[in-house]
């Protein structure tokens, strides 16, 4: 029996777990041959917390991404901050209220060497871009395996993390027929990954020959898709691909992935729009404001679909060359980008501009 102990909780799964923990407030601890580092996220520290993480170490420290760094008026690095020196209102204001310095000591120099992957966890939790550490003295595996028994905390290999995007997999749930509105029959199949993540679909308009099948990947976003927001064009882009797909005799694929604001997640997408709206930043800088990349998406979801259904060579629906580039790296050749066009409007032009002249999009 203890063999199954082993096999479940190893590799991707064990990851899954530990994102997990941080989103339930629990800390996870990150180690590689010889370092230790107790990790947990700064977004949900409340004073309880935080007394009892900075009585139990004078070493706590506060990290913060080098986007963020930029905007509390440091230098675009990844910065720490001795955590027992500040207040939880500083900590609060640094994490995201912060647009200059307002805490009273300078970062440490210097970052840990686990400190980068620290913060990954907490992008793939879906939570602000920071984390509380407290680095830890212990003296080998057998110890550190000793402790988290004794204080019921996972320990994770910070090489797993590192792995975690190239060791994904998806696999096929179910499918169905269905029937959209104007369109030719359709077939939906349903995808997952056994880590915890949302569903990713694939949406098969017509009978498209697989060979060089035209195919949009579009990222889910829940206020245009389904509620029909203003603010973005995701939902005109929808639409217009399932109208195109529908209207020609070879059909395609839609693939549906299930990675809200970029990547970041529904919470910080929204984030991201009261700064749009409160403090008039574009979405781009709104995404750096919080920590976070410009774009944080991944395309394994998409390319894993396409290899199931049996599809190497596509022509790709998108306004956006980069990612005919990141699902090319995953072994997808895309023939031939086919523009969307999207008409702006008042409520998005700003935002449509941003992409055209900040990301690369093309209109």
């Amino acid at each position: 029996m203890d063999c199954l102990g082993s096999f479940f909780g190893s590799g991707n799964g064990l990851v899954c777990r530990s994102i997990n923990e941080l989103r339930r407030c629990a800390p996870i601890l990150l180690h590689d041959d010889k370092n230790y580092l107790l990790v947990y996220p700064t977004e949900l520290l409340d004073t309880h917390t935080f007394t009892a993480l900075t009585t139990a170490s004078d070493e706590v420290y506060l990290l913060l991404t080098a986007h963020r760094a930029r905007f509390v008026g440091e230098q675009q690095t990844l910065l720490r901050f001795h955590a027992n020196s500040l207040s939880l209102e500083e900590i609060r204001a640094l994490l995201i209220e912060a647009e200059s310095k307002v805490y009273t000591i300078p970062p440490t120099c210097g970052a840990g060497p686990l400190d980068g992957l620290a913060l990954r966890l907490t992008k793939l939790a879906k939570l602000l871009p920071s984390a509380m550490v407290i680095p830890m003295a212990l003296a080998s595996h057998e110890e550190m395996e000793l402790w988290c028994r004794k204080n019921n905390i996972i320990a994770l290999d910070a090489q797993l993390v590192a792995k975690y995007s190239t060791a994904y997999k998806l696999d096929e749930v179910c499918r169905a027929d269905l029937h959209l509105k104007d369109a030719v029959p359709t077939k939906i199949i349903v995808f997952r990954s056994y880590i915890g993540e949302p569903e990713h679909y694939a949406i098969v308009i017509g009978e498209p020959e697989l060979d060089n099948v035209v195919t949009r990947l579009h990222s889910s976003c829940y206020t245009g898709d389904l509620l029909g927001s203003l603010a973005c064009d995701c939902r005109s882009q929808l639409l217009n691909t399932v109208d195109l797909l529908s209207s020609t005799k070879q059909g395609g694929i839609i693939l549906y992935v299930s990675q809200e604001g970029r990547g970041i997640g529904m919470a910080n997408k929204i984030r991201t729009y009261n700064l749009q709206q409160t403090k008039d930043l574009d979405t781009v800088d709104a995404n750096r404001f919080l920590g976070f990349d410009d774009d944080e998406r991944v395309f394994q979801p998409a390319a894993c679909m396409l290899n199931h259904l049996g599809v190497s060579r596509i022509q790709l629906l998108t306004n956006n060359p980069n990612k005919a580039q990141d699902i090319s790296k995953l072994g997808i050749e895309v023939t031939k980008l086919i523009p969307l066009q999207v008409k702006a409007t008042k409520h998005n032009n700003t935002y449509m501009t941003t992409k055209k002249e900040r990301l690369g999009h093309i209109y």
